[in-house]
């Protein structure tokens, strides 16, 4: 999948900037796509080109003016193709803490024991953060359609963090009942 789709699906939910689409990849997007500030341009820019997409110039006095970015039927039409007759592949995982993890044999018991300690802090955060948002923005209550792409999104996100958490209380553990002589 190309950052491509994904643009086009937070566009079909309303027109935005370049700058809007980038902080929505920043703060709900992160549990499943990552991308670059430039990265959206360059996208921007083909998916104009290939008249996916238009864009309006907001006129701004003390500010630069700002494109704000629409999605085309053509381009509506391109999503809702790939969504329908295109096989998801699955998951990649990329997770640099897994590398690291895969070498703790390295370093000290304590030493991979406080990496898991800061990585599963830093997802409690996430959890929280997380379901604060999905709070906030659906007040305990279950979505209409229009934004189950978010609801459900966001509850993969509390999910998936939890999962790490949970998963860096158990090797913990198993690295506390370890013999300091084991080898492999």
């Amino acid at each position: 999948m190309s950052i491509r789709y994904a643009l086009l699906g937070l566009l079909a939910k309303q027109p935005q900037t370049g700058y809007d689409l980038f902080h929505t990849f920043k703060t709900q997007q992160i549990y499943y796509w990552s991308s670059t500030h430039s990265q959206v341009y360059k996208e921007l820019g083909k998916m104009e080109e290939e008249h996916l997409t238009t864009h309006d110039i907001v006129y701004q006095e003390g500010s630069p003016n700002k494109k704000v970015y629409t999605i085309t039927s053509d381009g509506e039409r391109h999503l809702i193709e790939w969504m329908i007759h295109t096989k998801s592949k699955p998951a990649k995982i990329k997770d640099e803490f897994l590398i690291k993890t895969s070498a703790f044999h390295v370093i000290s018991k304590e030493e991979a024991i406080s990496l898991l300690q800061r990585m599963k802090a830093h997802n409690e955060m996430v959890v929280t953060g997380t379901g604060q948002w999905k709070e906030q923005m659906f007040q305990g209550n279950k979505p209409g359609y229009g934004q189950v792409g978010e609801y459900l999104t966001a509850e993969y996100g509390i999910r998936y963090a939890q999962m790490y958490v949970d998963w860096c209380d158990w090797a913990i553990k198993e690295i506390h009942s370890l013999p300091e002589d084991t080898e492999s």
